[in-house]
């Protein structure tokens, strides 16, 4: 029945199909058939795209990939030179801390290096100040006779043959042999050393030259060395009992007629004093028969 109708279509509008498939063809040849010289629209590259990307991707491994940045040889060497110098400071600093670290180990006192303190080791670095404490006495500056005895206001004159007068001493007279060593009678300090005694205004005699010694607590011992010779090379240092300070020699003024001797004065806060009340006599080996003392000193036993 259809195709009944289908063919009396095609009768009656054959010119129309006729021109309709023709276009229909034309049309197709013209979009799919290829024509070399036509206008055909040519398709664009499918890879180009990944191509493109490709390349990006070569940049990026050549530049860096992701965020690790890989750098080139110039830059490598300035960082490397960077991090030596640092690396060099860092051990330049170690190395002076631990020189500094050693030194101070080095200056550390070692256990074998520490030595007990004695009266030796302690006094060699440090001067200890001389002290004469009451109930002290005194060596015998020379082993002799004491030939002038200690007088003054509250005792009788002493006679000087050579000045042919009575005279306060102040202090005695000890009997020794010229060029004999006269002796510090107590450790002490040589404060002054004169050469004329008669320029000092103190109660003694002209003895000529003159030692003073300090032996701390108020007391000083003095030396008529006469015309002897003290040793001046001692002043301002401290020197222990029986050192020697000088040698004796003539005597000189108001002591000519004794014979050679030294004179010896001792004083307390300034105030002569009879020197025999503090010589040692157990120590002593002199002879003082036939001299007028004076009077009789209290620690003699």
């Amino acid at each position: 029945m259809n195709i009944k109708k289908i063919g009396q279509f095609l009768k009656r509008h054959a010119f129309y199909v006729a021109v309709g498939v023709v276009s229909v063809g034309a049309l197709v040849a013209i979009f799919f058939v290829p024509n070399r010289g036509g206008n055909v629209y040519e398709e664009p590259n499918p890879y180009a795209k990944n191509e493109e990307t490709a390349g990006k991707v070569e940049d990026n491994i050549t530049d860096g990939i992701g965020d690790v940045v890989i750098e080139y040889e110039d830059d490598l060497n300035s960082q490397t030179s960077e991090s030596n110098i640092e690396s060099n400071a860092v051990s330049e600093n170690k190395e002076a801390a631990s020189e500094a670290k050693q030194e101070q180990i080095d200056q550390t006192p070692k256990k074998e290096d520490i030595v007990a303190e004695t009266f030796e080791s302690t006094t060699a670095n440090a001067v200890v100040q001389p002290y004469f404490a009451e109930g002290d006495t005194f060596t015998w500056p020379v082993v002799g006779e004491v030939v002038v005895p200690y007088t003054d206001e509250s005792t009788k004159h002493w006679f000087s043959e050579s000045l042919n007068q009575t005279m306060r001493t102040f202090g005695i007279c000890i009997s020794a042999k010229e060029g004999q060593q006269v002796k510090a009678v107590a450790d002490g300090k040589v404060i002054d050393i004169i050469d004329d005694s008669s320029t000092l205004a103190s109660d003694m005699p002209y003895v000529g030259k003159l030692v003073i010694l300090d032996h701390g607590n108020g007391y000083k011992s003095l030396y008529g060395f006469q015309n002897g010779t003290p040793n001046k090379d001692l002043l301002g240092k401290i020197v222990k009992a029986g050192e020697p300070l000088g040698k004796a020699g003539a005597p000189t003024g108001a002591f000519i007629t004794q014979g050679n001797n030294i004179y010896l004065q001792a004083m307390h806060n300034d105030k002569a004093i009879d020197p025999l009340k503090l010589l040692d006599y157990k120590q002593a080996s002199v002879e003082t028969e036939g001299v007028d003392m004076g009077h009789t000193p209290d620690n003699i036993q």
